[in-house]
């Protein structure tokens, strides 16, 4: 065996040993699924073709994805069959966590966290806990870790409440008080991404609170302002979902963008009036 040959074995071994990677780029999806679970919403081989399959804003973008969120899951067997989808079309063993149904009135929804087990350690997953109530859904907080590279994140997967203009404008003001305690509860971890659907746009003045630097600093922006809604004409319609963070402390940023969608009739009528919107995040260790 040649020098070159061997200290490349001893890089690869050590590697191996060590369950940790140069680098990676964790890829993550957030995507309202429209009633996932109720009757005629249950096509959880297709939702998995579209987060495999078409990761990204091209019908040329690479296969593949790490971990996805989920707004407007009504039951478990949602998220499960998404899960066991995603192992099929995938080749690799995924698996979810999901929030009790949340919701003041006799309707409900569930959040919920799918991800594949080889790239990423789920090391919390908890609810909100909405004092006064002033969420419809209180929020689901999740801390991550890239298992290849020791990177942490923590990600606030929020479904904003529709009901009148007023109702959706306390509703973000508030999300920035969410926002500023969960970075703060946790001195070793800054990454802290805002995800979800917010039935707002982004430019809206209504983030003031979650923008303004002398409420959160370092300043608080989003990525991905693109018309994610879907009409039943396949039309796009407003700018609903978005990743909102601090890029002085999400440095590992790389791209973002809406999922690509070959036909949005057949999306509509098949899976959601909501695309997915996607992020990918850059790192060789963490950050933090």
């Amino acid at each position: 065996m040649s020098k070159f040959k061997r200290a490349l074995a001893v890089v690869v071994l050590a590697s191996l040993a060590s369950g940790v990677w140069a680098a990676a780029y964790l890829r993550v999806v957030s995507w309202n699924l429209r009633h996932e679970g109720w009757s005629g919403e249950t096509d959880y081989a297709g939702d998995a073709a579209q987060i495999w399959n078409q990761f990204g804003s091209s019908s040329t973008s690479p296969n593949g994805c790490d971990v996805v969120f989920c707004q407007e899951v009504m039951y478990e067997s949602a998220a499960q069959g998404i899960a066991s989808a995603l192992t099929s079309i995938s080749g690799v063993t995924w698996t979810y966590a999901i929030t009790p149904p949340i919701g003041r009135t006799s309707y409900k929804e569930c959040y919920a966290v799918i991800y594949r087990t080889d790239n990423v350690q789920l090391l919390s997953n908890n609810v909100w806990n909405d004092v006064g109530d002033k969420f419809e859904r209180e929020p689901q907080i999740v801390k991550l870790r890239d298992k290849r590279t020791l990177a942490d994140f923590t990600f606030i997967n929020w479904h904003t409440i529709w009901g009148t203009e007023a109702q959706r404008q306390a509703e973000i003001a508030e999300i920035a008080n969410v926002f500023k305690s969960v970075q703060n509860s946790d001195s070793t971890d800054q990454d802290v991404i805002l995800l979800g659907d917010h039935n707002c746009s982004a430019t809206s003045t209504w983030w003031s609170n979650l923008t303004n630097t002398a409420n959160i600093s370092p300043q608080v922006s989003y990525v991905v302002n693109d018309p994610t809604t879907i009409n039943s004409s396949g039309a796009y319609v407003s700018p609903y979902d978005h990743f909102w963070f601090q890029a002085a402390y999400v440095t590992e940023y790389s791209s973002s963008g809406r999922d690509y969608i070959a036909n949005t009739v057949n999306f509509y009528n098949g899976l959601s009036d909501h695309a997915p919107i996607w992020l990918r995040l850059y790192s060789s260790s963490d950050g933090d």
